[in-house]
């Protein structure tokens, strides 16, 4: 079947095992003679299988029915950015998340869809990614951190925004949000490759519709933005910034550190903070996890953003040993 994920990446990190942690966005069954009647996915490990997930026919009839009304829910405009294709599956399997420990990091994944007359498989490659660049926590000092890639809700649907994250200040009522006019710096060096600034704050009085219309949808959704290329194909997305913060240009080169903005609230937001996610060759292209030098929690240990709600303190270039 065409334009099938061939590679997922992974997150991997050692906890006396191997804690394995990465997502199937969606199989494309389109092209399946008859109705599926059960679905299978096998990891392995260096060629030995290591976790295995079987649905039969009621529960697997159930999730086609889940995707179908899933994938209606997605603008034509935006189905590159968050199926990494330009058309919408006629069937398909969606939101398949793996996460356990295992002796070695998974590498393979088998999947097996039965139908009356056939059984079609698919291999897909799993990828532990690891960047080729040096990245520091893009805000200085302590904040609260969601909706990072352990949450499996928009950021992780979307593969441009797959492992995004939220971050932001509150008071100790958590109804007071202290975030607005915080700086957001470069969190590697880079270059310029897109500015957009000019958008108040969202209220419930804005209309995102029009905004779309006169600026486009990467307006509607990440509002004043900074998009920066990195060494490796890499890009880094700076979103919901204040009217008026921005401060580079396209085009100009940066080093980790340098001020590009203040967190706002612009876009499809609704209060004040930072959306931040790397992803490979374009706007449009997969995300890839990335971990941040020096950063840590409140009591001081090393932290990659691997809680649903990560409390951390970031510190740029200049204050590492």
């Amino acid at each position: 079947m065409a334009n099938q994920e061939t590679v997922i990446y992974s997150v991997v990190r050692e906890e006396h095992m191997f804690h394995n942690d990465f997502f199937l966005r969606c199989l494309d069954l389109t092209e399946l003679d008859g109705v599926p009647t059960g679905v299978a996915f096998t990891c392995f490990s260096q060629g030995s299988p290591c976790r295995r997930v079987e649905y039969a026919q009621e529960e697997a009839a159930a999730r086609l029915v889940y995707s179908q009304e899933e994938l209606a829910r997605y603008r034509n405009s935006s189905l590159s950015r968050i199926l990494g294709r330009d058309y919408r599956p006629g069937q398909a399997f969606m939101h398949e998340h793996f996460v356990f420990f295992s002796q070695k990091p998974a590498d393979c994944l088998l999947v097996e869809v039965k139908t009356p007359g056939q059984t079609w498989e698919k291999r897909i490659n799993i990828v532990p990614y690891e960047s080729p660049n040096q990245y520091y926590f893009p805000l200085r000092g302590a904040f609260v951190v969601t909706d990072t890639y352990p949450s499996i809700n928009s950021h992780r649907w979307c593969r441009n925004s797959e492992f995004a994250f939220d971050a932001g200040v509150f008071d100790e009522t958590l109804e007071k949000n202290l975030a607005a006019g915080r700086p957001v710096y470069a969190a590697c060096g880079g270059v310029v490759e897109e500015v957009f600034d000019g958008l108040a704050d969202t209220t419930e009085d804005t209309d995102l519709e029009n905004v779309e219309e006169r600026f486009g949808e990467h307006a509607r959704i990440d509002g004043n933005h900074v998009l920066v290329r990195h060494k490796g194909g890499e890009l880094s997305l700076y979103a919901h910034l204040e009217r008026g913060s921005v401060a580079v240009k396209a085009g100009e080169a940066v080093e980790a550190g340098r001020l590009l903005g203040r967190i706002g609230s612009s876009g499809s937001s609704w209060t004040p903070h930072l959306h931040f996610h790397v992803m490979r060759e374009s706007l449009e292209g997969p995300g890839v996890p990335v971990r941040f030098q020096g950063l840590r929690t409140l009591l001081g240990e090393p932290c990659g953003l691997e809680d649903t709600v990560n409390l951390v303190y970031g510190v740029g270039p200049e204050e590492q040993p």
